[in-house]
């Protein structure tokens, strides 16, 4: 694992020695909001009275739009981008070449293609195009092929500052097409809001070149200044030439109200109906007043009338009523006559009716009764007169009437017409005025509230986490490694290995022993338990087999003869490896053999890897104990199932596994050492 972090920290070193950085700068734009802020203020509220709340999504894909970018585009001089090419990579050069070319460009497919420069002499270059054509010429100097015209001048005022700048070297350069530089900015633009509830905008651009990055989110941030004023310029351009269409419409509408007002006044002699229908109402309501007042004395004036016609014949008797008669003439008639009806009686005292003075009296009596009669009956003619006058008077003024609802109605009509068009008159009016203010204010107010900066650190790669993650997927690699090594070695590693694929039991998990004193504790332990299981009986013959060479039957059957002949137990060993089994053809053999041996002895029988050879089944066929020894790294899991299979069909007696070197996990250098050694004969 230690390795494959080291190597993936190399790579990781190497990967960033070679790649291309990336820096990246931002600029931020304020929106205007005119709910708060100086667009709230009623001095400029005006100003953008056609300008309705931004919504931030919406101007996020404003400044993400062709449109934009195309204005961003005309302020930044990327249509020809020049690189230094190198033996591993090539970088852009953008502000610090030594050159700059014009070019005009026939060929469409040229578009987009590199063009390769190789300058030489200070002065001297051979361009190739895309197309392999290649054609020698210098600096300062027309290049024309197939129609399509180069020129490549010297930077004369970056070479006077950068003494240290290279001329002669090998360059590549590409020109643009306007949608391929549309497209590649809109690609590395990044334009997000802040927040969902703060009207800011963050524009970030990033490029390989830190003065490139920062030029085109300052030219995309004052387009999308410039672009808001030139849209507010423009609305209210067209809305004012769209106002002063409409005021001239209405004008002459308005013109024809007016005319149609005047025209029906003068037909119908109206000054102010409301006026004239007042005091035509209050003139009859006083015209009936007297009417009523002349009836009432025409009434009075006829009843004296046949009063005095009825008493004609004794006037003197007579007491009309004269209500009807308040002047002071009527009045003084009356005294008169009273006067002299006193002064008739006092001469009737006197004298009798025949006398001249009474008659004198009568006859004044007579004279005044005949002139009050007289009074009486022109006095009625008069009111009767009077009335009929008033009566008609009355007819005359209510005949004004007569239509008059027709006329307001038409009046209202008219005036409705004519209040109409003079309030959209008005509002248009005003409405134009607040055009040309807005018109007449080129300002903006979103405000660019952070510059873009040239970058000083790239962004990309990141070299921190770069290293990080190749350390942590080198430790992975590691992991990975070592668990496809025990997948393929497929090694019976531990105890649990035995318990999981077999139910043969295990008589002992042996550990690594180095030292002889190790061993010989751990041998008269095993020793003993072998003992305690009845298994040390004498004559007992107890079979150590391995699948495969140095698996450890020597080591298991020396130090457990050792052990046994420690405890006081005879032994006898033998080994199939001297070569008794060249006369034993079977197992009868193989018993008469060992029956030729010590009968009190215990015998342990070193047997062949069978394996590898046929004959090592002849003893453990006539064991009373046959011990198969697993190596924990030697042997696979595969041989546990086989050995299962050996005892189920050859009925083997008495099978147990002893695990060699159990938990033994030795470090790759000592493995490499172990293998070293193998391989390299030692010196003598």
């Amino acid at each position: 694992m230690i390795l494959t972090m080291v190597g993936g920290l190399l790579i990781a070193k190497k990967y960033l020695t070679y790649t291309t950085p990336l820096y990246e700068s931002t600029a931020k734009i304020k929106l205007a909001d005119t709910r708060e802020g100086v667009p709230n203020s009623n001095l400029f509220k005006d100003f953008d009275v056609f300008v309705n709340s931004n919504k931030i999504s919406g101007e996020v894909e404003l400044i993400k739009s062709n449109v934009l970018a195309a204005k961003a585009l005309s302020k930044l001089n990327l249509g020809i981008s020049i690189f230094r090419v190198g033996k591993i990579r090539k970088i852009e050069l953008y502000n610090d070449s030594p050159f700059y070319i014009k070019a005009v460009i026939a060929n469409k497919n040229w578009y987009n293609k590199p063009f390769h420069v190789i300058i030489s002499g200070d002065s001297l270059l051979l361009l190739t195009t895309p197309t392999g054509e290649k054609v020698k010429s210098g600096i300062n100097r027309i290049i024309t092929i197939q129609g399509n015209s180069f020129c490549v001048f010297r930077n004369d005022d970056l070479l006077q500052k950068r003494k240290d700048l290279v001329v002669n070297d090998h360059y590549e350069f590409v020109v643009h097409s306007q949608d391929a530089l549309e497209n590649t900015l809109l690609h590395g633009l990044d334009v997000m809001a802040v927040d969902k509830d703060v009207p800011v905008i963050r524009i970030s651009f990033k490029s390989p070149t830190p003065e490139k990055s920062a030029d085109v989110v300052n030219a995309v941030a004052a387009a999308y200044i410039e672009d808001y004023i030139e849209e507010k310029y423009r609305s209210a351009d067209t809305t004012e030439q769209f106002l002063n269409k409409q005021l001239d419409t209405f004008s002459h509408k308005l013109l024809s109200s007016e005319n149609n007002i005047e025209s029906y006044r003068n037909q119908k002699n109206i000054i102010n109906i409301r006026q004239e229908t007042e005091t035509d109402l209050r003139k009859i309501a006083d015209m009936k007043k007297q009417l009523a007042s002349v009836r009432m004395n025409i009434q009075a004036i006829d009843s004296l009338n046949s009063y005095m016609t009825r008493g004609q014949d004794h006037m003197l008797e007579l007491a009309p009523n004269f209500e009807a008669f308040t002047d002071l003439l009527s009045t003084e008639l009356v005294k008169k006559i009273k006067e002299l009806q006193r002064e008739k009686k006092d001469l009737l005292i006197k004298y009798t009716p025949e006398n001249e003075k009474v008659k004198v009296v009568d006859a004044k009596l007579d004279d005044i009764n005949i002139y009050l009669k007289e009074s009486i009956q022109n006095t009625q003619k008069s009111l009767h007169i009077q009335y009929q006058n008033l009566e008609g008077t009355i007819n005359t003024a209510e005949q004004v009437f007569i239509g008059l609802p027709g006329k307001e109605k038409k009046m209202t009509i008219l005036e409705r017409n004519f209040n109409l068009n003079e309030d959209i008159y008005r509002f248009l009016h005003t409405k134009r005025t607040d055009a040309e203010i807005a018109k007449a204010a080129t300002i903006s107010f979103h405000r660019i509230i952070s510059a873009g900066k040239v970058p000083t650190t790239p962004v990309s790669p990141n070299v921190k986490i770069i290293k990080i993650m190749a350390a942590i997927l080198g430790g992975a690699a590691g992991l990975v490694i070592i668990f496809l090594i025990h997948s393929i070695k497929s090694k019976v590693n531990d105890e649990n290995t035995i318990y999981r694929y077999s139910d043969t039991r295990l008589l002992a998990a042996v550990p690594l022993l180095t030292k002889p004193e190790q061993q010989a504790v751990y041998f008269r332990k095993l020793a003993l338990e072998l003992d305690l299981m009845h298994i040390l009986n004498p004559g007992a013959n107890i079979c150590i087999s391995s699948f495969n060479r140095e698996e450890g039957k020597s080591f298991l059957t020396n130090g457990l003869s050792r052990a046994l002949q420690a405890i006081g137990k005879p032994v006898f060993t033998t080994s199939t490896q001297e070569g008794i089994l060249h006369q034993v053809v079977n197992t009868d053999d193989w018993k008469n053999y060992l029956q030729n041996q010590d009968k009190d002895a215990l015998i342990l029988v070193e047997n062949f890897a069978f394996s590898l050879h046929p004959d090592a089944l002849i003893p453990m066929a006539c064991a009373t104990l046959n011990i198969i020894i697993l190596d924990s790294r030697k042997t696979r899991k595969e041989k546990i199932q086989e050995a299962d299979l050996l005892t189920r069909e050859l009925h083997l007696p008495n099978v147990v596994f002893v695990l060699n070197r159990a938990g033994y996990a030795p470090s790759l250098f000592s493995q490499a050492k172990n293998l070293l050694t193998h391989f390299i004969p030692r010196r003598k």
